[in-house]
């Protein structure tokens, strides 16, 4: 696929924040737009709009709770995606009807310590 230049006008503020999360992922400014752009893209349109409405507005505090429910959902779905991957390999162990939450726990930490 041939690349295909775009441009966009940011405030400053916004400039350096693209510039400096850029910097924080080892990005460069232009691969971290393209990304955002789309995946922004690919959202349903209702949801860029309330998105936008949200960022833009006085309700700073909706908008970040917004934004922790969306990471709440995207770790619950990694987490799922996860246990489908090690159940496939087989390789969760079987935990006994009666385990204690301790047996439980080791079994977690024995788990991830093997990945």
């Amino acid at each position: 696929m041939v690349a295909v230049t775009v441009s966009a006008n940011l405030d400053e503020h916004e400039a350096q924040k693209v510039r400096g999360l850029a910097a924080k992922e080892h990005r460069s400014v232009s691969g971290f737009v393209a990304n955002a752009v789309v995946v922004f893209a690919d959202l349903p349109k209702d949801l860029r709009d309330t998105l936008l409405e949200l960022r833009i507005g006085e309700d700073a505090l909706s908008f970040r709770s917004l934004v922790r429910e969306m990471e709440a959902t995207l770790a619950r779905w990694k987490f799922d995606v996860a246990s489908q991957r090690l159940a496939a390999q087989k390789r969760l162990p079987i935990v006994d009807s009666d385990a204690s939450d301790l047996d439980i726990l080791d079994q977690a930490a024995t788990l991830t310590r093997s990945i």
